[in-house]
C-alpha cells in the first residue's frame, strides 16, 4: 500500500522538455536557490554612479541651513496670509453691519417724509398763499421756457429778453 501512495506523490512531477519541473498536485518543489543565483548576477555599478548616490543621500549644512530659511519664509507668508483673511473677514462683517443700519435710516426717513407729506393740506397752503400774501399765478407772457436745461434750476445772471 506505501508503494502505491508513493507512485502516486511521484507521479506528480513531470519533466518538461528545458529542464523544470512542475507540480500537477498538492505538492510543490522548493526552489535550486544557488540556481537563482546564477541566473540573476547583480549588476555592478560604476564607481561614479555609486559615488553620486551616496552625495544624494547626504545633506550638507547649506542645503538644511536653506530648508530652514525656505521654512520660516513659508510660515511668515502663511501667518500674514491669515492676518489678512482676519481683517478681510471683520471688514466685510463691519460693512454688512453699517449696511443694515442705513437700510433702517433710510425706511425711517422715508417713513417720516411719507408722515409729513400726508400732514399738509396743498388747498390751505394755496388759499393762505394768495389770500394772505397776496400771491398770483404767473400770466402767459411771465414764464420763460429755458432750452437745454436739466431737471434743476436756472440762475439768472442777465436779464432775459
Amino acid at each position: 500500500m506505501a508503494t502505491n501512495y508513493n507512485r502516486r506523490r511521484y507521479a506528480s512531477y513531470e519533466r518538461r522538455s528545458h529542464g523544470d519541473y512542475y507540480v500537477d498536485g498538492n505538492v510543490v518543489r522548493k526552489y535550486d536557490v544557488v540556481r537563482e543565483i546564477e541566473k540573476k548576477p547583480a549588476k555592478r555599478l560604476s564607481e561614479q554612479t555609486r559615488k553620486n548616490r551616496e552625495r544624494a543621500t547626504h545633506m550638507s549644512l547649506g542645503y538644511v541651513a536653506f530648508l530652514c530659511v525656505s521654512m520660516c519664509v513659508a510660515a511668515i507668508i502663511l501667518y500674514n496670509y491669515l492676518a489678512l483673511q482676519t481683517a478681510n473677514t471683520s471688514a466685510v462683517t463691519a460693512i454688512s453691519a453699517l449696511e443694515s443700519e442705513l437700510n433702517t435710516m433710510k425706511l425711517d426717513n422715508d417713513e417720516e417724509y411719507s408722515r409729513i407729506m400726508s400732514s399738509v393740506d396743498m388747498e390751505e397752503i394755496k388759499t393762505r398763499a394768495i389770500e394772505d400774501l397776496g400771491m398770483q399765478y404767473a400770466e402767459k407772457g411771465q414764464v420763460v421756457e429755458v432750452p437745454g436745461v436739466a431737471d434743476d434750476y436756472v440762475r439768472q445772471y442777465k436779464t432775459m429778453p
